[in-house]
């Protein structure tokens, strides 16, 4: 155990800042609006430039360029391909439930020796954004993306035979204040995720005081105020109603169909919404210096006994000054299954995350912080498990902008109602290669 503790603490001294997975989307449609700009005052200057015949294919050819990148499309529209290479090497000590990115400690198997050490490259990515014509004054762009997290097959060597999985996949129209999104996100609720390179599949302290859910949905945004004190920024909208009932409803078999389950049943689409206040951003998609939010949801799921409402309240905030940096979320709530909260049962809980920053250098970040979540009123809502907890730490290192290394250290902490508390050491080696 000394000789984990000295490798982890040279380790740590070692790493850095780098940006998140789920960041690389933001930085593409960065990029594309820059793309859109150029090409704009490229059109701009061809009208206002005088008629030289032999100026005129130069600045075409300009145009054109600017106008198709890499992968031509059936539209003629510029379309970019992104992606990202994730090796992870792991180690735990105990019994949890993934052993990749572990979020629940499982109690110990009689007759065999805890613990567990492997590879996997399942977190790895690939997608495409894609851009489109103006409607009605806003700009139509898109994405959809995949990782391999779907499962393995039942086959001896199943485990390097990851399937793909739908991350993203969505329509936006953007305005200058306003924009309206048709597709599979993110969640408006909660939607900050503590800073690390292992969890991009589902983020760092899922079930953990950490909501998450990416669903179909259809949803507005609009800044409802703009100036010198920040930015006042308005989302709504509904989402298909998943009450994350799947495996207790179709076992472990997969299915060719979505299942008509609790939340299907209840004939109602789920709605969410979030208000926050934040520094007005250097572009439509940068990542603002600091922003405070509160947001919510309400859901209905229908059982054979009852129709049992899903609710929850949460407030969030994300800070950076200088090279320092925290953020987090609190929430409460009931029947919250499928965002990984009430640790994955129907119950009522409360929990939330905390995690500080330090930018050591333009490449070497350290990251660290806890999560937890723990239910309540035990009389009214049975469960088996009555609290989970994670303690974090990571450093990421950028050894190009392109290839990034981290390595991290997780304590998780699982009590059940009824026994001891389960617990399970993790560490992880990260690379992640983005193209």
């Amino acid at each position: 155990m000394r000789r984990i503790l000295f490798v982890l603490i040279v380790l740590w001294a070692e790493s850095l800042s780098a940006q998140t997975l789920e960041d690389q989307m933001r930085d593409m449609r960065a990029e594309i609006q820059q793309l859109r700009q150029e090409l704009n005052g490229l059109k701009q200057e061809l009208r206002d430039r005088s008629p030289i015949i032999e100026e005129v294919p130069v600045i075409q050819a300009q145009v054109q360029e600017h106008a198709q990148t890499k992968v031509e499309t059936s539209a003629k529209f510029p379309m970019k391909i992104f992606g990202t290479i994730v090796s992870n090497t792991f180690w735990n000590s105990g019994e949890p439930n993934w052993l990749d990115i572990p979020n629940i400690a499982q109690p110990s198997i009689a007759g065999l020796k805890p613990g567990s050490f492997s590879s996997s490259l399942r977190q790895s990515r690939i997608g495409a954004n894609l851009e489109g014509p103006e409607v009605f004054g806003m700009k139509i762009n898109g994405t959809i993306a995949m990782d391999f997290f779907g499962g393995i097959p039942n086959f001896p060597t199943g485990q390097v035979m990851a399937l793909p999985r739908l991350l993203y996949g969505y329509v936006r129209l953007d305005g200058e204040k306003t924009a309206v999104e048709i597709g599979q996100d993110s969640m408006v609720l909660a939607p900050k995720n503590p800073t690390s390179l292992l969890g991009t599949a589902f983020p760092t302290l899922y079930r953990s005081g950490n909501l998450y859910l990416r669903a179909p949905q259809i949803r507005v945004e609009r800044v409802l105020a703009s100036g010198d004190s920040g930015q006042i920024r308005a989302v709504g909208g509904i989402m298909a109603p998943v009450a994350g009932d799947l495996s207790s409803g179709a076992g472990s078999s997969y299915q060719f169909v979505p299942p008509n389950l609790a939340g299907e049943r209840s004939s109602t689409p789920a709605v969410q919404s979030r208000l926050s206040w934040r520094a007005a951003p250097a572009g439509p998609y940068e990542q603002p210096q600091w922003e405070f939010g509160v947001s919510g949801h309400y859901g209905r799921e229908r059982y054979t006994n009852a129709v049992l409402p899903s609710w929850a309240a949460s407030t969030d905030f994300d800070v950076t000054s200088g090279k320092l940096g925290m953020g987090g979320e609190y929430f409460i709530g009931r029947n919250l299954a499928a965002f990984g909260g009430s640790i994955a049962q129907l119950a009522k809980s409360q929990g939330g995350f905390i995690e500080g920053r330090l930018a050591a250098t333009p490449r070497l970040s350290f990251n660290g912080g806890y999560g937890t979540d723990h239910l309540f009123d035990f009389v009214k809502f049975p469960a088996p498990l009555s609290r989970n907890g994670t303690f974090f730490v990571n450093s990421i290192y950028n050894f190009t902008p392109e290839f990034r290394g981290a390595f991290e250290y997780q304590r998780l902490s699982t009590q059940p109602v009824a026994g001891s508390i389960r617990r399970n050491n993790h560490l992880n080696l990260t690379f992640a290669y983005s193209f």
